[in-house]
This record gives C-alpha cells, structure tokens and sequence, in this order.
C-alpha cells in the first residue's frame, strides 16, 4: 500500500488539515472523526453541568424509552455490559438515574432518569440541537435528510452482519 503524503490534499481534506489525503474515503475514520468532533463540541456545551459524554447516549434512551434495563441499554447504545455497568454507576453515583429492581427478575434493575437526569437531558437536547446547526451548515434539508438515511442503512448492513 502506497504511503500518502500529507502534505498534498484532495479537495475534501483540504478543509480538514488533520485529515490525510484520501482520508475521506476511509469510511471508519470519516465517521470516526466526525463523531468524535460532536461529542468534542457537545461536552464543551454542557461540560458546566458536570455529565461526560458517556452518559448522552445513555440519557437520550431513556428520555425515548422512559426506563430500561442495563442489558437493553447495552445493546442500544453499542457497548458491552461491563462498560455499561461502569458507566451507569457513575451516572447513579451523580444523580442522574435510579435503579430499582426489575418486578420480573430479581437480579435485574430497572433504569430511570432522576429529576436531575431529565433536566440534564433538556440541557444536552439543546445543545445537541446547536452542534447538529454548526455540523450541518452548508447543508440543505433534503441532504441531511439523505445523510439520515445512508447512515441508517449502513449501520443497519453491520447490525445484520454481527447477529450472524
């Protein structure tokens, strides 16, 4: 495999000086890179409120699902269980939820977000919606509507290829 310099840049890197030539076909280190950039300009938003931003995720359920179990966050999110774990003891340890066990199996416990946990969630949904304005300029409806599109199918393609 050729070495690309970083020097030379293709019209799209060009933008992105952090970014090596033909980068942008990379579409692990697109989607990588871009994730990580809204997750960077989410916790400078919200950083005053003390939630890291390994609790957005976690938070953004349970304010669609109302409660659900670790094991459900889990799988929804995208982390395995001992990560999830660690993380929702942070998240109780400051408030932002509450466990309670699971009236069908003893040793599950449902989660909720605590009063704190949804006040936290109205301020993460604002400024989530202001990192969406910033990353999306430039941007008309009917591409980010398209972008919405692609990355469910893409994600969709791997969600199918790891059940098998």
């Amino acid at each position: 495999m050729a070495k690309r310099s970083l020097n030379k840049k293709s019209p799209t890197a060009a933008s992105d000086p952090t970014l090596p030539e033909g980068s942008e076909r990379i579409l692990g280190l697109a989607v990588n890179t871009l994730g990580r950039r809204i997750v960077w300009s989410l916790a400078q938003r919200t950083a005053q409120h003390g939630v890291l931003p390994g609790a957005y995720p976690v938070i953004a359920w349970l304010m669609h699902l109302n409660e659900a179990t670790q094991t459900e966050l889990s799988r929804l999110v995208g982390i395995e269980q001992p990560s999830m774990a660690v993380t929702l003891r942070r998240m109780e340890r400051d408030g932002i939820i509450q466990r309670t066990p699971a009236p069908d199996h003893g040793r599950k416990s449902v989660v909720k977000l605590t009063a704190r946990g949804r006040k936290l969630s109205a301020i993460i949904s604002a400024a989530a919606h202001d990192v969406q304005s910033v990353a999306a300029k430039g941007l008309n409806a009917a591409e980010l509507d398209e972008f919405y599109r692609l990355a469910g199918l893409m994600s969709e393609n791997l969600n199918i290829k790891q059940r098998r």
